[in-house]
């Protein structure tokens, strides 16, 4: 960010003008931390895009399609932005399921409050030659569908970490204009 400098000699005017300058600067940096935040999470968007593609974990296109930046609160001095699913298996798709998600599980520390347990719930079953968990589950087609899970396909931990290495750049962007 550019160097501000702010100048006021002593008298009741001067300082009364430094106040107003302040004021205003103040309000231009809430401005800008609310742009960046912004900013911050339609990039998240595109890069949890990119890494749902490269992992392969398009299925149908809900999950990359209902994708998106949204405002979530104000702060004194900002904004809460964040990217945001409304679909209701990217928990699965990060996290895996089943015999899959446990053979392959999520390879980083849970965020903290996520509990995750593979091969629960009441339709799963196993097999008893193998030992392998399963479960059927009626598709869109109608017809019924055998599974054993899917492995974990972490794209929101990996867009959080490539968009904590651009944040220094993305603020510059914004904090340099």
């Amino acid at each position: 960010m550019a160097k501000k400098t702010l100048k006021a000699d002593l008298s009741i005017s001067s300082i009364r003008n430094l106040q107003k300058e302040l004021e205003k600067y103040r309000n231009s940096l809430t401005y800008k931390a609310r742009l960046l935040a912004e900013k911050l999470s339609e990039r998240g968007v595109e890069i949890a895009r990119v890494q749902i593609a490269d992992l392969d974990a398009i299925f149908t296109g809900e999950l990359i399609q209902s994708l998106h930046s949204e405002y979530k609160a104000s702060m004194p001095y900002g904004a809460i932005f964040a990217v945001v699913t409304d679909s209701k298996h990217c928990a699965f798709v990060e996290f895996g399921t089943g015999q899959r998600g446990e053979d392959k599980p999520y390879p980083y520390p849970l965020p903290e409050g996520v509990s995750w347990d593979y091969n629960v719930g009441k339709t799963i079953r196993q097999n008893a030659t193998t030992g392998r968990y399963y479960w059927f589950y009626p598709g869109q087609d109608g017809k019924w569908h055998y599974t054993e899970g899917m492995p974990s396909r972490p794209f929101m931990y990996l867009t959080s970490m490539e968009l904590i290495r651009e944040v220094p750049k993305i603020a510059k962007e914004v904090f340099g204009k």
